[in-house]
Order: structure tokens, then sequence, then C-alpha cells
């Protein structure tokens, strides 16, 4: 409980009787964290030598909640995300990056209510260290992976050159592509993935696509309208040549060079 504490003890010195008072809902830091671990809990995948946990969480609230909690958004996630990193660390899991946590306004949320989803946005292997040695970034729960360490998610061996394409055939960014190879695509309204989109009806994030065992594997990243392939919906699906991703009003042809 020390974490409830803490975060008690912040919101009661910077934003004094902010809950309680200002969310007609009267929801609660304490809730959202530990619907985030509950989360974080029924998302790990078990690896080779390591129990992997998401890094990336959405929370979603009511509309009117969120224009209140707005202002302190940025403190608030900075708060939750420390406490993340305690239960990851507590647990012995592994967080393939540094914990992301996003707010987002959900109409269809009552006062009583909201929701969380979760998604993998690093590769293990593909940790960028932005400089820091191995062991700094350890020592902050967020473990980097050689290429060739034998404990990763992805085996050097299968992780073949393949060629492959992304164009965006039908939407507001027709025309827009980028290349797959062994690098990861995001996929959303994020203007810092590789595929950005405008397109309103797409989330952040909505979907990525990774090469595993020698293929292009798409998957939807719990967003709120769902990705499909060839008029299916999807939680993951190794593509092929020809296939068209539908995510939003955006259709997006995968193809292999």
């Amino acid at each position: 409980m020390k974490f409830v504490r803490n975060i008690e003890n912040f919101f009661e010195k910077y934003i004094e009787g902010f809950f309680n008072k200002q969310f007609s809902s009267g929801l609660q830091p304490a809730e959202i964290a530990k619907q985030l671990a509950r989360e974080m809990e029924d998302e790990r995948t078990v690896g080779v030598s390591y129990v992997y946990v998401p890094n990336h969480y959405s929370v979603y609230v009511n509309r009117d909640d969120y224009e209140r909690l707005e202002p302190f958004v940025n403190a608030i996630c900075s708060e939750l995300s420390g406490y993340l990193i305690e239960e990851s660390r507590k647990k012995a899991y592994t967080m393939a990056g540094s914990p992301q946590i996003e707010f987002f306004a959900d109409e269809k949320l009552t006062k009583q209510d909201f929701r969380v989803t979760s998604s993998f946005t690093e590769a293990p292997y593909e940790e960028d260290t932005g400089g820091l040695e191995k062991s700094d970034i350890q020592a902050n729960d967020t473990r980097v992976f050689d290429k060739f360490e034998p404990g990763t998610l992805f085996h050097q061996q299968s992780r073949q050159l393949l060629l492959g394409i992304l164009t965006v055939v039908d939407g507001l960014d027709a025309g827009l592509k980028v290349d797959c190879t062994t690098n990861r695509i995001n996929i959303g309204r994020r203007n810092t993935n590789e595929l950005p989109l405008t397109d309103m009806n797409t989330s952040r994030l909505h979907a990525y696509v990774v090469y595993e065992d020698g293929h292009h594997v798409i998957h939807d990243a719990k967003s709120l309208n769902g990705t499909y392939v060839t008029n299916h919906r999807i939680t993951h699906k190794q593509l092929k040549s020809g296939d068209r991703i539908k995510i939003g009003n955006t259709v997006i042809l995968y193809e292999v060079k």
C-alpha cells in the first residue's frame, strides 16, 4: 500500500481535494493503479528465460472526467509509471521498454466507469538505449537485450531478410507508404509512428507489424475500432502479399517486393 499512500500524498499536496471534489464519479488514482496492475498481470507473456509485460497502457475515462484531469495528466502518468515499475520489479517481470501511460476520453463511458488497455510498443531486441549503458537501463527496470542473447523472444537465426511494403490505398493518407524488413512498424494517429495516419477513426497506436519467424505479422494494439485483414477482425495475423488491412476508414495494402 506504499504507492497508494504516496500518490494520495501527491494529490493532497499539489491538487488538494481534486479527485474527491472535481470528479463527479469519485474516480480515484489508486483505483486506476490497481487496474493497471491487473492489466499487466493478465497480458504477461512467458518467454524462454523471462516473463514479459506490456509497457504501453491506455486509460479511458468519461469525457467530463478527462477534461478535469487533463491539466494534471503528466504528473499523474509519472506517478502511475513509477508504480508499474515497482510492481514489475517485485514480480520479476521484464518490460521491453519504459512504461508509457496515456489518458483518453471515451464518450461511451459513464461517470462511474473507466477502462484500461495495454500493448507492447517495443521489441526487446530493438530496445533503444538512448546512449545509456546497459547497467543504467536495467537499474531502471528496463532490460536491454543483445541481438544474439539466447533468451530473447526472437532468435537471430529466424530474422532472415524479407522485403515488404505497406501502402495506404484508400483513406485520407492514400499514397503514404513504408518499407517492412525486420523493423517494427507502428500504425496509428501518433505522429511518431512509422506509418502515421490522420484518420480520426484510428487509435494513436492502432496496430503494429513485426518480423516473426521469417514472416511479417500484424498485431492489433487493443484498438477501439479493431483491425481487419481481408474483412476479418484479427488480434494478430501472418501477412501474405496482397493482403488488405483495414483500420478505421483507412485501407493499407501489404506487398512483398
